[in-house]
């Protein structure tokens, strides 16, 4: 079911069509104009999303220890990670989602 009030910008599943595409680095801007930095946020769904008039960026953040390193989960043994989201401050790219 979608929801109207959700947009994907980002899924991992369209990862090789961005790098073909060549939109790699206008992925990366909007993130920047956003205030995110584009190496912290983890290949996981992007997504705006609207209510009550507000609009956020829900992304999967990918958790440094104070090194600055990527470092583990000791409960998944994974990548250590987040959901978090983030006022939106700009718009994404019309060729990122569908409106």
């Amino acid at each position: 079911m979608n929801d109207p009030g959700i947009r994907t910008v980002f899924h991992p599943d369209q990862w090789r069509r961005i790098l073909d595409l060549g939109q790699l680095p206008a992925l990366h801007d909007w993130l920047r104009s956003n205030g995110l930095e584009p190496r912290d946020v983890d290949l996981a769904p992007i997504t705006v999303e609207r209510q009550d008039g507000k609009a956020a960026i829900r992304y999967t953040a990918a958790l440094r220890d104070t090194d600055g390193h990527r470092y583990r989960d000791p409960v998944t043994d994974g990548a250590a990670r987040e959901e978090r989201t983030v006022p939106l401050l700009a718009e994404p790219p019309m060729e990122f989602g569908a409106p």
